[in-house]
């Protein structure tokens, strides 16, 4: 058996987590969990009855939408097609949630999945068969892209080659996504933003979705440079908001690349510090790209690490508790379900 390789991600200490308790806030406000993973890995396990566990936590979680994680890959299929076992497995998780067994959350009602696009025109059958194997709820496509040279920088288990978004091949597979209605989803750092631009640009038919805030990095080399980082990533985060191919999701801030550090403190964060930690990112992304293209996400089990999914969505209703009606709307759920096509009863 090949080793797993080591999680780069903050472990999460359910124990700690309960040092902090909080209530949901507007409880039935409708939101739609825009981005999270499912995975069984050795120390690792968050599947249906955990991710439900965090889902039923107080707040009204309409839906989900499940991006691939490399999970449940097929033992009997070699690459790319082994990618195929993904999408059967988080359509499984989306059938059993459809059942009404578990409440009203429709969980991985949308699925982004892997299908290696550096395989150009050959991904063709790989998507076909996704399509085929996601009782129709495939909706995009996720490579792993987020590089950078610095070892002390990585958020992937099996980090990418660098370039890759600029790499000819990989650009040949984005050209097939729109045969299928797929969107690209893009976990790429602040310091990569310049390469999401152009390729923006290069497919401006293309709906591309940006993951996590645009990754901008407070850890490694950029440790002491939270201000120098958010000037250079903000000036970016509004040239980007210029393509209006591209959208924009909100969270991800509790990967340790980050920097905040949540997990290092005796006591996990409360929504109150969580929000004021996270306001001036909030502010620049919807002030660049408007309500109606950005959308929340909780990036768990990933972020769990740092917070809990109850306190984590208390920060997001704290930062945006004064807004219009219609903007909360699109953060919470409104957004996803345009971005991810679902139709949801709310």
């Amino acid at each position: 058996m090949a080793d797993v390789p080591a999680s780069p991600h903050a472990p999460v200490r359910e124990a700690w987590l309960a040092q902090v308790q909080e209530p949901a806030l507007e409880p039935d406000l409708p939101i739609i969990d825009a981005h999270h993973h499912l995975w069984d890995r050795p120390g690792q396990r968050y599947l249906l009855p955990e991710y439900q566990a965090d889902t039923s936590s107080g707040h009204r979680i309409l839906a989900s939408v499940y991006v691939q994680c490399r999970s449940m890959y097929s033992a009997d299929r070699a690459a790319p097609f082994d990618a195929i076992g993904e999408v059967e497995f988080a359509a499984g998780i989306a059938a059993q949630s459809a059942s009404g067994l578990h409440g009203e959350s429709r969980l991985c009602a949308a699925i982004v999945a892997g299908a290696d696009l550096c395989q150009g025109e050959r991904i063709v059958p790989v998507l076909e068969e996704m399509q085929a194997r996601s009782g129709g709820r495939l909706r995009g496509i996720r490579n792993a892209t987020a590089w950078h040279g610095d070892p002390r920088l990585v958020s992937n288990p099996l980090p990418p080659p660098a370039g890759i978004l600029m790499d000819e091949r990989f650009h040949e597979g984005v050209t097939c996504l729109a045969r299928y209605g797929l969107s690209l989803d893009i976990w790429a750092y602040h310091t990569q933003l310049d390469e999401v631009l152009a390729l923006a640009r290069r497919f401006p038919d293309q709906p591309i979705v940006l993951d996590h805030f645009g990754g901008p990095l407070g850890a490694g080399p950029y440790a002491y440079q939270r201000q120098e980082v958010f000037q250079t990533w903000s000036r970016t985060i509004r040239e980007l908001a210029t393509c209006s191919n591209l959208r924009l999701k909100l969270g991800g801030l509790g990967m340790k690349v980050g920097g905040f550090a949540f997990d290092e403190s005796p006591l996990p964060p409360t929504s109150v510090e969580l929000a004021e930690r996270w306001r001036p990112y909030v502010l620049t992304c919807v002030e660049a790209f408007g309500a109606e293209r950005c959308l929340f996400e909780s990036n768990f089990p990933v972020d769990k690490g740092m917070f809990s999914y109850a306190v984590l969505w208390n920060a997001f209703k704290r930062l945006t508790q004064d807004w219009h009606t219609a903007d909360r709307e699109a953060l919470f759920s409104g957004t996803a379900m345009d971005t991810y096509r679902l139709s949801l009863n709310s």
